[in-house]
């Protein structure tokens, strides 16, 4: 099986806006890395229907015509680069969240970035969420957006892995990525789920917290697959 037999099920005809979307993204793409990109849903479309859609983005002084590529007009970078950041940003939370393969990683964060399932509010949740991460999985930089600015006055990530986290305070779980689908029941069996709060008694030789009135002890690699916000007193 090809790289192109499981890339996600393209087989519906992809829309005029959604051809659009990937025309910007991979002049967005060309620029980035200095060469021609390849797109695996644009290879699947009629070159009549691509160079229709080029036609309408020119019309809408999106992209200019350079040689037999388009560039990015000011106007278009704006579109790709939200286009891009929504991309990466959903690349990111599957990867982190889920823990899905890089194909499912892939194939999600392409159907996201399509179906608009994802409002700017929520691109943004997704962002402060995920302690606005500079890059993608693969090491791409993910566009910045208004959230990003007002955050460099803030110090650090907002939700970090409790194993990065100090003894002697409280913190809420936000979410646990779930790797360890059996030892995830035990702990939820121990009150150890998403939205309680817990205090962290110590971290060596083991990780304790005490959640409610119970103690429980895991080992560093769990103590990394638990997201947590640290809470301020009051």
């Amino acid at each position: 099986m090809n790289n192109h037999d499981h890339h996600h099920d393209n087989d519906e005809a992809l829309g005029i806006d959604e051809i659009k979307d990937h025309i910007l993204v991979r002049a967005w793409l060309n620029r980035e890395n200095g060469k021609e990109e390849l797109d695996h849903c644009l290879s699947k479309v009629n070159p009549q229907e691509v160079s229709k859609a080029t036609l309408e983005l020119g019309q809408e002084n999106l992209v200019l015509p350079h040689g037999v590529f388009v560039k990015l007009s000011t106007k278009g970078e704006e579109r790709a680069s939200s286009l891009i950041r929504r991309n990466r940003l959903a690349e990111r939370l599957f990867a982190v969240v889920f823990n899905l393969s890089e194909e499912a990683v892939r194939a999600q964060a392409c159907r996201m970035e399509h179906e608009k399932v994802l409002t700017p509010e929520a691109v943004e949740g997704i962002c402060s969420f995920l302690g606005h991460p500079p890059t993608c999985p693969h090491g791409r930089p993910i566009p910045p957006g208004d959230c990003c600015k007002s955050f460099v006055n803030a110090v650090r990530p907002l939700v970090t892995p409790l194993s990065q986290e100090e003894t002697g305070d409280n913190y809420r779980i936000i979410f646990i990525a779930p790797k360890y689908h059996a030892l995830l029941e035990r702990l939820s069996g121990l009150g150890v789920l998403p939205g309680a709060s817990l205090h962290l008694l110590q971290k060596r030789p083991t990780f304790v917290l005490k959640v409610d009135e119970t103690e429980v002890a895991i080992d560093r690699e769990i103590a990394d697959g638990i997201y947590v916000v640290k809470q301020t007193p009051g």
